[in-house]
């Protein structure tokens, strides 16, 4: 069963990779920004790069990334 992550808000990210480290296969640093995002294949809406919808597989990778997130912005919650 697919679920719902969102790095909310984006804007308060700090940049410190520990997402990116423990979960790479979904999140990515922006080039633009710096800041965290999710993997274009996984948004729901290619223009928006703080929401995705990921499967279940990857669950556990994408849960971890949120607990270790030291400003806690990133949620995950089902689809």
């Amino acid at each position: 069963m697919p679920f719902k992550v969102k790095i909310d808000p984006r804007d308060s990210c700090i940049s410190d990779m520990v997402c990116v480290s423990i979960c790479g296969e979904v999140f990515e640093m922006s080039d633009e920004d710096g800041k965290s995002q999710i993997k274009e294949e996984f948004r729901t809406d290619p223009s928006n790069v703080a929401e995705g919808v990921v499967p279940d597989d990857l669950k556990d990778c994408v849960q971890e990334a949120a607990d270790s997130c030291p400003v806690n912005i990133i949620h995950v919650e089902p689809a």
